[in-house]
């Protein structure tokens, strides 16, 4: 074994223990009524995890998506474990026919529509896979936040959204790196001065903007949380995770980013002004996504502010990729969350 075969196996032990530890963190923060459904929670949480570290962490990326591409049969393996693993908690489910129409239709549809172009022969509906792509996690999105799939992991009582969010990343991740040719440049965590400037950037100018906003229409006022320091990291790695990532993978790395590049070429006279609308549209997709994350009285107001918040988001994506879109919008829902939410 050379010495860079050995680094990725201490990297690959690395990454299963921080993985293993988070799993664990999961479950205790979430007391499950029986040991069945603590296990299910912990050993699915685990795996969606690796999954998404493999993918996303630059130095396993590119050999991880290596031998899901070089074997087939694996990626298949892989996709089905993270697909059907969840389905062993309808044993405490108590409306077992309510969470099969759930799971069929907002996790087993669109994995099937993203996952089409991958069987069809045709090379011109090969050439349309994005569109594909962007019908399917717009299908996972309307469901995401537990709108309609609670019913679907409803053997998991308290967190849903941090199981539910962990598991529709891990899906959407290995159907986009199998497919999407430039996944590993644009999905990836590196975290560079350039990519942290960018999203310091975008932060400021978030803060600038929305705040005025925010304090003008009663949404935002001054509320400081009184957690303690291990409650307020824990909340940061919470909010990367399974508020950012998912969030940002489909609103940008799917809507935004694939329709930029697949529309015009980067030659073309019209790309330029194709960027600026592609990201309005990817904003109002990300914006009215939060519909029903507030009251009634807010509503309209959220997704004006989250839209604004995603035309942030979406220009840190040109220039830092996953890693600055996650970090801005891990900040500003983390500061909104220690000082500004009422």
């Amino acid at each position: 074994m050379n010495e860079d075969e050995q680094t990725k196996r201490w990297l690959y032990l690395v990454i299963a223990i921080v993985a293993g530890i988070l799993s664990i963190l999961l479950t205790v923060l979430d007391a499950q009524p029986s040991i069945g459904q603590t296990a299910i929670m912990a050993i699915g949480a685990f795996i969606f995890l690796n999954s998404i570290f493999f993918l996303l962490i630059p130095s396993t990326c590119s050999s991880f998506i290596y031998h899901l591409k070089k074997q087939t049969r694996n990626a298949v393996l892989l996709l089905l474990l993270i697909l059907l693993f969840p389905l062993l908690n309808w044993i405490y489910s108590p409306d077992v026919v309510s969470a099969v129409t759930s799971y069929l239709l907002w996790y087993l549809l669109p994995v099937a529509i993203m996952g089409l172009p991958l069987i069809i022969k045709s090379e011109r509906i090969k050439k349309l896979d994005f569109i594909f792509h962007i019908i399917g996690v717009l299908v996972f999105a309307t469901g995401f936040d537990m709108r309609f799939t609670s019913v679907t992991i409803n053997g998991l009582p308290e967190l849903q959204y941090e199981f539910n969010a962990i598991w529709v990343s891990a899906l959407i991740l290995v159907l986009l790196a199998i497919q999407t040719k430039d996944f590993e440049s644009k999905f990836n965590w590196q975290a560079t001065s350039h990519k942290i400037a960018v999203s310091l950037l975008g932060l400021s100018i978030l803060l600038l903007v929305v705040l005025p906003l925010g304090y003008l229409t009663g949404f935002l006022g001054w509320n400081p949380t009184t957690e303690g320091p291990e409650v307020i990291i824990v909340s940061f790695i919470g909010i990367w995770l399974t508020i950012a990532l998912p969030e940002e993978i489909v609103a940008r790395g799917v809507v935004q980013h694939q329709l930029t590049e697949r529309i015009f070429s980067g030659e073309h006279k019209y790309r330029k002004y194709w960027k600026w609308v592609t990201l309005v549209i990817a904003s109002i997709v990300f914006g009215s996504s939060h519909w029903n994350n507030t009251s009634q009285e807010f509503m309209w107001v959220y997704v004006g502010l989250a839209s604004i918040a995603g035309i942030v988001y979406g220009i840190c994506w040109w220039f830092g990729g996953l890693f600055s879109a996650m970090f801005v919008h891990t900040l500003v829902d983390w500061i909104w969350a220690l000082f500004f939410k009422l």
